[in-house]
């Protein structure tokens, strides 16, 4: 009889949409070219929704494996099924793996004494060894490289790292092998993630992507790429997203995308393609966009900058390209109708209130108007920015939130996810942080989604008035003006800062717009419009003082 294996990659819904198990799906592939562990293991269905962990734990059927695949979005999850699987099968060996598994993982056993095993890095071959170790009556983990495991309560032993893999081509892919075919009926308009490559050659310290183990980039073939595209147009598949660290980084990405084009023109599907673009943006991103946009994939370019500040980029090992090159770049972008957005983000080490702000303003006065998207400055668990010396050394304030995932729906289980956040540096106090914030929403909610846009250029080019100007006094007005449209806003997003620097919940569900949470500038965003014409009669205070 053969040892039952179960593998969980959770995902939140969004909408009628989910992603199919990529990850999970690539250990299942490559464990499965192993005629030894084809012979003596059955891979049970694959676990990828949010359901309730007791229920799933008691459908599972004799598991002698569990193998879990590890995000911030459902870290919390996932150690919850652990505990509720070993509570009804004591025997079942559970595996996590996953860029949310730490490094360094002195204490966690000690905390989750219900896992057994931690994967570092890549789990194809990893996971593969663990399963024939599992066969042997006194098996002995710690012979397997690329692993933490647990001697007992209290201690653990990490061995050493396992060696990249070389040629990606020994894992096949879970797309057209066939493994994902049974789900293609389900109820469910399906995603898809895709990697063209593994790797990346930057070391920015907010990122877990690009380690010392990583820097150096690993290819899949055209022909499974190419294969790939097929099986996702022929099966409907509604949205790619690209997993590259650097999509367009090598040469052959151009052709990449023709192929992917010439894929949605013949079956109508993928209808969208999102990517993580090469960081130093160029002329051939430039023309990848192009493709895509012509083909109407294109769900906007990554004009990428993370921060304006020399300073602030030294600190978190980053470099950007020229100012001019990007004021060129976007007029580009904008000739031929393809949006671009740029990301900062806010509470890095080294930034202050007053560098911030004239990055923002530096961004605009070149022309990003399209969209300008402020991110939190979110401390990875494996990241260089989460060692403890890294910390003291600029005076992080972190405080531990639960995780926000825009567009979503409201999590139905009573499981919360977290991760950890910056709300302040020794550059950046904690007042001057909630500041930060305020003007960042006020430029994305006002400027970036379009409803003070077109004023603030004329203001700027007018009157000389900066864009920095024009949106701290727009914060101060609406700061001020009681009783009015814009201050009901400015309150509500003030306490809602307030909360969640103690730990509260970012997400905002505006029931008449669905159950989907909202980023707070996209809230605004929806409840000023319905009241335009109030709004525009504020606006009109607001810009006559």
């Amino acid at each position: 009889m053969k040892n039952n294996v179960y593998l969980c990659q959770f995902n939140n819904k969004y909408g009628n949409n989910v992603f199919l198990p990529y990850s999970v799906g690539l250990i299942q592939g490559y464990c499965q070219t192993n005629d030894e562990i084809n012979k003596n293991f059955d891979f049970k269905e694959f676990l990828y929704l949010r359901e309730d962990v007791d229920e799933v734990a008691d459908g599972l059927i004799e598991p002698k494996v569990m193998g879990i695949s590890c995000y911030i979005w459902n870290w919390e999850h996932s150690k919850a099924l652990a505990r509720s699987v070993k509570a009804r099968h004591p025997d079942c060996l559970i595996v996590m793996g996953g860029p949310q598994v730490p490094l360094r993982s002195k204490n966690f056993f000690s905390e989750n004494p219900t896992v057994d095993l931690l994967v570092h890095f890549e789990g194809e071959i990893s996971f593969s060894e663990i399963l024939l170790e599992s066969l042997k009556p006194s098996p002995d983990y710690t012979k397997i490289e690329g692993l933490s495991v647990k001697l007992d309560e209290n201690t653990c032993e990490k061995t050493p790292d396992r060696a990249r893999l070389v040629d990606l081509e020994i894992i096949p892919s879970p797309y057209t092998s066939g493994m994902f075919d049974e789900m293609l009926i389900g109820p469910y308009r399906l995603n898809a993630n895709q990697e063209t490559h593994r790797g990346c050659p930057y070391s920015c310290t907010f990122c877990d992507w690009g380690s010392a183990v990583f820097s150096k980039i690993r290819r899949f073939s055209d022909e499974r790429l190419e294969e790939e595209f097929e099986w996702f147009g022929r099966n409907n598949i509604e949205f790619i997203y690209n997993c590259d660290a650097n999509y367009g980084l090598l040469p052959r990405d151009y052709a990449l995308t023709e192929k992917l084009a010439a894929t949605k023109r013949k079956y109508g599907y993928p209808k969208q393609f999102r990517a993580c673009y090469a960081k130093n943006s160029n002329k051939k991103i430039f023309e990848i966009a192009k493709v895509l946009n012509s083909a109407g994939l294109n769900k906007g370019v990554t004009l990428s900058m993370q921060s304006m500040d020399a300073h602030t980029l030294d600190v978190i090992k980053r470099s950007n390209i020229k100012v001019t090159d990007l004021e060129n770049l976007i007029k580009l972008y904008r000739e031929e109708s393809i949006t671009t957005y740029t990301e900062l983000i806010m509470g890095l080490p080294g930034e202050t209130y007053d560098s911030f702000l004239d990055g923002t303003d530096e961004l605009l006065r070149v022309g990003q108007h399209d969209a300008l998207n402020v991110y939190h400055c979110t401390v990875l668990p494996n990241s260089e920015m989460a060692n403890p010396e890294y910390v003291e050394e600029h005076g992080l304030e972190i405080v531990r939130q639960p995780v926000h995932l825009h567009h979503s729906s409201p999590f139905t289980d009573e499981i919360v996810e977290y991760n950890d956040i910056t709300i302040g540096t020794k550059t950046l106090p904690k007042e001057d942080w909630k500041r930060t914030y305020l003007f960042s929403w006020a430029v994305q909610s006002m400027h970036s989604l379009c409803l003070t846009q077109y004023v603030a250029i004329f203001f700027h080019y007018e009157f000389g008035v900066s864009y920095r100007t024009f949106y701290e006094s727009f914060v101060e007005f609406a700061k001020n003006s009681k009783h009015t449209l814009l201050n009901e806003q400015f309150d509500f997003v003030s306490k809602l800062v307030d909360k969640t620097m103690a730990g509260g919940s970012w997400d905002v569900v505006i029931p008449k717009f669905g159950e989907i949470v909202w980023p707070t500038e996209e809230a605004t965003f929806l409840n000023v419009i319905c009241e335009k014409e109030q709004f525009y009669g504020e606006i009109r205070q607001f810009v006559g003082q």
